[in-house]
Formats: C-alpha cells, sequence, structure tokens
C-alpha cells in the first residue's frame, strides 16, 4: 500500500502543480474545492484506493494521513523548483534578446562605416 500511496501522492501534487485541475474545472463548468487543494485531493485519493482495495481501515487512515503530509511538502518543492526554472528562463531569454540586440547594433556599424549592406538572410516580425 505504501508504493502506491507515494505514486498517488506524486501524482496528485504534478496534477495541481501543473494546472491540470482548474482545466477539469473549466470542462465540467464547476468548481470542486478538493481539486485544487494537494493534500485534500491526495488524502481523499489514497483513502478511497486504500478502501477500495481491501485494506484495512485504520491502516488506510493512517496512510492517508502521512500521504496528505507529505504532499504539502512535494508541492512546497515543486513550487521552489517552479521558480527557479522561471528565474533560468528570464536570464535565459534575456541574454538571448541581449545578444541579438548587440549583433544588429554591430552590423549597423559595419554598414555605416563602409556604405554598403549585406543582403538579409531573415526578416524579423
Amino acid at each position: 500500500m505504501w508504493k502506491e500511496a507515494a505514486e498517488i501522492t506524486a501524482s496528485c501534487v504534478l496534477f495541481i502543480g501543473m494546472g491540470l485541475e482548474a482545466e477539469v474545472e473549466r470542462a465540467l463548468s464547476c468548481r470542486f474545492r478538493v481539486l485544487s487543494c494537494p493534500k485534500c485531493l491526495t488524502f481523499w485519493s489514497v483513502l478511497a484506493f486504500g478502501l477500495l482495495t481491501g485494506n484495512g481501515c485504520v491502516e488506510t487512515v493512517a496512510v492517508s494521513f502521512l500521504s496528505s503530509y507529505a504532499a504539502l511538502w512535494l508541492s512546497l518543492l515543486c513550487d521552489e523548483l517552479t521558480l527557479l526554472y522561471n528565474k533560468l528562463y528570464e536570464s535565459i531569454t534575456q541574454q538571448t534578446q541581449g545578444g541579438a540586440e548587440a549583433t544588429d547594433e554591430a552590423r549597423d556599424k559595419d554598414e555605416a562605416a563602409d556604405g554598403t549592406t549585406l543582403p538579409k538572410m531573415h526578416e524579423q516580425q
């Protein structure tokens, strides 16, 4: 049961972290409070799985609580990784745009110096 509970926990956290719950709610035109909270979704999913597979009631409830607590920490980790990704993406994008602008400025200086221009390979839109 522990392996399945860990898989359900990871799935629930990623389901919410990727924004899929919002798309499900939008598609169904109604809001489910359980779908928007990683600990709630994890608790109820693990509880339902445990009871439907015939595990003991006490064990299932205990594993559900521990899984929902783990979901909080996993969600926090995923949020931190998302922030790190956004910062890295932003810095790479700015460097790429800065490099393109520097290349354009150098080309403009070269054109002005000798009075000739080279044909452009592609147009920027």
